[in-house]
């Protein structure tokens, strides 16, 4: 594993299942919304997990070549399985790092990436690699959210006091804010930045029971390195209870955006 990737936190067995209702969750035919019309031939989904996105751009680009690259084999079958079943011909999926994608310059001619960044140590260099492997006039899009459990209202301050200790540990909640800067920093062109809700994490009221759900599996896998971070195992237990009742109730809101961030590589 590169030194630049923080440990995933979430993994476990089922974790390829969980993307994939989670994908369903989310809404990710919606995503395509944010992707250039212009034909592309070439297309690479990087950090693909259960390929569900993989999926979707290769049906979507019915004449292009997608390739889906994630760093566990497990996850890769998983994908590999998915896309026999809806018999989908122009996929593939290779194991590899993000840090040193096996691919040659400019092979690509988009490359996506989602709930990837927040992982890693060193985003910029992952990027970077990225923009190597696209094609100049190609472009990388970056799908990451921004506030991840840590912006609630009303604040309910020992709990926000926990997340804002624990949750940096884990991953970069603020990731997506710093995505366009760092485009900038390597030269991107044409730099474009959306954002929207993240549905999954946007709560309103009490929080819905598939999402609940969701929140509750990726919190059981990440549980020991929670625990750890805390140091105490039963009070780190209680500030996870104490976080589904906040979000139980029906006078709270939790918000978290999603921001697709566009560059170019120039010509």
């Amino acid at each position: 594993m590169s030194e630049d990737r923080r440990k995933y936190a979430i993994d476990s067995d089922s974790e390829p299942e969980r993307l994939e209702r989670q994908a369903q969750l989310a809404g990710i035919d919606k995503h395509l919304g944010y992707i250039s019309k212009a034909s592309v031939f070439n297309v690479l989904d990087v950090g693909c997990g259960s390929g569900s996105m993989t999926r979707l751009l290769a049906r979507a680009n019915p004449d292009a070549k997608v390739v889906g690259l994630d760093q566990r084999e497990e996850y890769l079958e998983v994908a590999r399985q998915y896309a026999a079943n809806e018999q989908i011909a122009n996929i593939e999926f290779l194991a590899g790092d993000a840090f040193s994608l096996p691919f040659g310059d400019g092979e690509f001619d988009f490359v996506w990436h989602k709930y990837l960044l927040q992982w890693l140590h060193d985003p910029k260099a992952a990027l970077a690699e990225m923009k190597r492997v696209t094609r100049p006039g190609g472009r990388v899009l970056s799908c990451t959210f921004d506030g991840f459990l840590l912006e609630h209202y009303p604040v309910d301050r020992e709990l926000q006091d926990f997340l804002e200790m624990v949750m940096p540990k884990i991953c970069d909640s603020y990731a997506g804010r710093k995505i366009p800067a760092i485009l900038n920093e390597l030269g991107f062109a044409d730099i474009s930045v959306e954002f929207e809700p993240d549905r999954l994490f946007t709560v309103t009221g009490a929080i819905e029971d598939e999402m609940r759900r969701n929140l509750f599996v990726q919190w059981k896998a990440g549980f020991p390195s929670v625990a750890k971070i805390w140091g105490n195992e039963d009070e780190a237990a209680q500030y996870v209870e104490r976080l589904f009742a906040y979000l139980d109730r029906d006078d709270t809101f939790s918000a978290c955006a999603l921001y697709f961030v566009l560059g170019k590589v120039p010509e």
